[in-house]
């Protein structure tokens, strides 16, 4: 990748996990990382092989307030472009709740996909909701190149597994 594509200076860290590291203006350091979930989907291996999950983690913040920062967005999609280069990838990302902002995640997320036309970009985004046995629940959305040639099997490996996770328990 490189940075001239994006608004922050952008790091590769290579490994097994896809790691991309920056820092913003305002000195807040942001990993994304591409981290291989093969086993998330009970799929053939030409589709799970292929299966990562988003991650973006604030890792580094000053003391006090952060003001909004645009560029962030604009540097994580990127990320995704260059992470994306390899057609047969499949992000999936988890709006994780243990801390009651999963919805927000979610939003925000969507909000992404929509500001910056992803879905014009060629990109397809499926989204699914799982429930645990104690009622906690969460979604999911599943990101893939809209010309991948099992896409078809791909969304039938999400709602599989939707289905068995969703059953009444």
């Amino acid at each position: 990748m490189t940075n001239h594509q994006t608004p922050y200076q952008v790091e590769f860290l290579e490994g097994e996990d896809n790691v991309y590291f920056f820092f913003t203006k305002f000195k807040v350091g942001y990993i994304v990382k591409f981290k291989p979930s093969f086993y998330v989907l009970d799929a053939a291996p030409v589709i799970a092989d292929n299966v990562y999950e988003l991650v973006i983690a604030r890792i580094e913040k000053p003391e006090g307030p952060i003001p909004p920062d645009e560029q962030i967005l604009y540097t994580i999609a990127a990320i995704a472009e260059d992470f994306f280069k390899k057609e047969q990838n499949i992000a999936i990302y988890v709006c994780d709740d243990s801390d009651g902002k999963g919805k927000a995640r979610k939003r925000k997320f969507d909000g992404w996909f929509v500001y910056l036309n992803f879905e014009g970009r060629g990109f397809m985004k499926i989204d699914q909701g799982f429930r645990e046995a104690d009622g906690f629940s969460y979604s999911a959305s599943l990101i893939f190149k809209s010309e991948n040639p099992m896409k078809v099997q791909i969304i039938t490996a999400l709602d599989d597994l939707a289905a068995k996770y969703n059953q009444a328990k």
